[in-house]
């Protein structure tokens, strides 16, 4: 059942292009936990296998009308026939009912609904029967209203498969539609239709069924008996279904009492936060038992519309003046590492990073009194504007500098402490927390760890790399002016450089097949491993290497590993997979220019001078490791501390998003008690501010970043001189776009973004410094690299043409 057809149990979300909207969305609900009807779907393989077994291509047919005829004669492949009956006959062959329902790849997506585009046949009996319906189902893709449909709405052009979902019919006594957002009122309500009989009476709009407007809690604030003249049933002699008319005395009753809606109202809620937004339900009841059959996102909220916010807003807030010089990179460094404000919860843990270098500061006697990532009780972030003060501690720098400064106590103490770190993971890993006090005191834990893991790393790799990094660049800009610290890396093996080695290896073996490169260009990772299964080892190989690297390495519970989704994994493998990848050196030839570098100095230095920059660069390459290796153990605690934020929100059956709104003390009093309980309050609160958050946010940084220059200038972090193609990739789902020699323009990179380097003949980046990813990475690659531009992503266009000239750090458009 493997090729052609997967149960519901085996599909998740993310499967649309093979599963489409409704079969996926099937698939994710039965994984939740969510009570639906059992049943399977015949994937868009078999869709594709079908017009490949009778010869039909679509574009070679004048009509749509054609297409469909040419479909309603084919013959369905005989394993996909044997796959269908073993399916069919698991469920209870010709003793059961069935569903037969058309699933779009291009269904169901978040900014488009096509529901109602193609076909569903009910009351299907009989094997015959069955592969009669699929075909019809086949053909629906191409009828005249869908065909259209995908083309007002900017779909014509993808390529829209289909799939099928064979699913249990229930025969039920009533049915309908729930909104867990009411889509022509508050949002905060929920909408239920509901009618006798099927639900493709409600679904159909052929009765005026009842109208319920509830609150959350199910309490039933308007109610509208309505005239429910028929209801759709079996026809028990022709199958299919067939209308017929309601009995006077039933149609004056309301179809569901108020009990039975509070219980809806809940299956709706736990639909909903488990998918993190609004979603339209259809459902049915039967023996006073709740199916949910299918559920899609909301695509036509009256209130959706993007709030704008005035000057008047921001009124009360504190107001962010144009940064210059040095503070202007140190804005644009902070914005590369923080691109988006902290929700409470990741402020505390994720922010907790950044906070232990203020603990430093303050122990060698300069305190910032705002600290390094100020938050208000509604959850609204903003930029740290007091200046920093002395404290008595400041008699204590003498003895810090002296510690900074000693480099064998540094790597000692480095690796100790990231020993003992990674140790104390591995243990917190292996305990199984079993109810909500025990996860909150796993959290506390981690929180702690997190700190030390982060303190550590700035008291013993950070700030001494910083103090020994400007006489060794002072060196080496003796050897040559284009020389730096960095340099000095060569040959190095830390987690980026350790990645990219591997992620080489990977596309050498891809390449040498075909078949399995296009595979991995165009195929999700379950479908590649199961399609290649020597390059799945491969795959899940590297993954249990190198799985934790995350896309924000700031955040810890907006964030997400590889190896939570291997897809953003494949993604992120692509552009190096197209490229030929030599930008990425071999550890031997690294250690090779490393050597080569060395000599250089060893030639121009004085003997004694060369013996303390030798010293010193074991110390620099040392810090770097630590320095690397402390962020993907940090990224890995955060991966271990949202595995256990999604155990709590299913013990307390509170969405992990709405978690997400609680600062640590609150989350941990939740835990405590067990239940949310009158946190729910301060939740939708925060919620409620949550657009303006980011609209002040944004507003900061628009405010730091002015200048009122027409020009794109500012750090060059790499020498030499590109000119080139611009390509924008805004985030990873963009990662696609680029090809050879364009020049990667985006507001941030992370150790996500490598990959990149090897296909682009430049970079420019709206924030970052000297000491960011793509500073390092840059000139490992030795690509022309502009940083710290703060608006180059809205200046610039795709397909411009520009010259990008690192020396001077500027921009120019051809």
């Amino acid at each position: 059942m493997s090729e052609y057809i997967r149960s519901f149990e085996d599909i998740r979300k993310e499967d649309i292009p093979f599963a489409g909207g409704k079969g996926a969305n099937l698939g994710e609900m039965t994984a939740a936990g969510i009570n639906i009807p059992k049943g399977g779907v015949l994937l868009a393989a078999a869709y594709d296998a079908f017009l490949a077994e009778n010869g039909i291509e679509p574009e070679q047919y004048e009509s749509a009308r054609e297409i469909r005829e040419a479909i309603l004669k084919g013959e369905i492949p005989e394993e996909i026939r044997r796959e269908a009956e073993e399916l069919y006959l698991a469920m209870g062959g010709s003793r059961t009912r069935f569903a037969v329902r058309s699933s779009a790849t291009a269904e169901d997506l978040e900014d488009a609904s096509f529901a109602g585009q193609q076909e569903t046949y009910l009351n299907v009996v009989g094997l015959q029967d069955l592969f009669d319906r699929i075909r019809q189902c086949y053909a629906s893709l191409w009828g005249d209203r869908a065909v259209s449909y995908r083309k007002n709405s900017g779909y014509d052009k993808q390529k829209v498969s289909l799939a099928v979902v064979i699913q249990q019919m229930i025969e039920s006594e009533a049915a309908g539609v729930m909104f867990t957002a009411d889509p022509a009122g508050s949002p905060e309500n929920i909408h239920i239709n509901a009618s006798y009989g099927l639900g493709e009476a409600v679904v159909s709009g052929i009765v005026s069924p009842d109208e319920y407007l509830c609150d959350r809690d199910g309490k039933v604030l308007k109610e509208l008996t309505g005239s429910k003249e028929e209801e759709i049933v079996y026809d028990r002699e022709n199958n299919g279904t067939v209308s017929v008319p309601v009995e006077e005395e039933r149609r004056k009753r309301a179809v569901l009492s108020h009990e039975q809606i509070a219980r809806l109202v809940r299956d709706g809620i736990r639909v909903e936060k488990h998918y993190g937004h609004p979603m339209d339900i259809e459902w049915a009841v039967k023996d006073d038992v709740f199916y949910i059959l299918q559920a899609r996102s909301i695509t036509t909220l009256s209130g959706e519309q993007t709030k704008t916010f005035s000057e008047k807003d921001f009124e009360g807030y504190p107001r962010v003046k144009p940064a210059r010089g040095a503070m202007r990179e140190n804005v644009l460094f902070n914005l590369e590492k923080n691109p988006t404000p902290y929700f409470p919860l990741d402020h505390d843990f994720g922010g907790f990073v950044g906070e232990q270098k203020n603990i430093l500061f303050s122990e060698i006697g300069i305190t910032f009194p705002g600290g390094m990532n100020p938050i208000d009780r509604d959850g609204i972030s903003y930029q740290a504007k007091s200046r920093p003060k002395i404290n008595r501690n400041v008699f204590a720098i003498p003895k810090y500098m002296r510690m900074v400064g000693d480099i064998d106590n540094n790597i000692r103490k480095g690796d100790a402490s990231l020993a003992r770190c990674r140790t104390d993971l591995e243990q917190e890993q292996k305990k199984t927390p079993s109810d909500p006090r025990e996860i909150g005191e796993a959290l506390k834990r981690m929180h702690d760890l997190i700190g030390r893991t982060a303190y550590d790393r700035f008291l013993y790799a950070l700030f001494p790399n910083f103090l020994t990094s400007r006489s060794v660049t002072g060196v080496l800009k003796r050897v040559d002016a284009d020389l730096n610290a960095y340099d000095i890396l060569e040959g190095l093996s830390y987690v980026t450089a350790d990645i990219n080695r591997a992620m080489k290896a990977l596309c050498e073996y891809i390449r040498t097949d075909e078949g399995m490169f296009s595979c991995v260009m165009e195929k999700d990772y379950r479908t590649i491993c199961d399609s290649f299964p020597a390059l799945g080892e491969k795959l899940r190989a590297f993954l249990d290497r190198f799985g934790n690297k995350s896309d924000f390495n700031c955040y810890c519970f907006i964030s997400e590993t590889w190896r939570e989704n291997p897809d953003r994994f494949i993604n992120t493998l692509r552009p190096m997979a197209k490229s030929d990848a030599e930008a990425v050196a071999t550890k031997e030839e690294a250690k090779a220019r490393f050597e080569k570098l060395m000599r250089r100095v060893r030639s121009t230095v004085p003997q004694k001078e060369y013996a303390r920059f030798v010293r010193k660069v074991k110390g620099l390459r040392h810090y770097h490791y630590i320095r690397e290796a402390t962020q993907y153990l940090w990224e890995s605690e955060f991966a271990y501390c949202r595995e256990l934020l999604r155990r709590l929100s299913e013990m307390i059956d509170v969405s992990y998003d709405d978690l997400l709104y609680l600062f640590a003390d609150e989350l941990y009093e939740v835990c405590r008690d067990g239940s949310v309980g009158g946190k729910r309050e301060i939740i939708e609160r925060r919620k409620s501010r949550r657009d303006f958050a980011v609209a002040y946010w944004d507003k900061c940084m628009r405010d730091a970043l002015s200048d009122g220059s027409d020009e794109i200038r500012w750090i060059g972090a790499s020498a030499g001189q590109v000119k080139g193609r611009v390509c924008i990739v805004h985030s990873p789902a963009e990662f696609h776009k680029l090809e050879k020699d364009d020049i990667l323009v985006c507001p941030y990179t992370d150790p996500e973004w490598t990959p990149l380097f090897a296909l682009a003949g430049g970079v420019v980046v709206d924030t970052g410094g000297t000491l960011s990813h793509a500073a390092i990475v840059a000139r490992e690659y030795g690509i022309p690299c502009v940083l710290a531009t703060g608006e180059a992503t809205t200046r610039l266009k795709d397909g411009e043409t520009v010259l990008v000239d690192a020396a001077e750090g500027t921009v120019i458009v051809l």
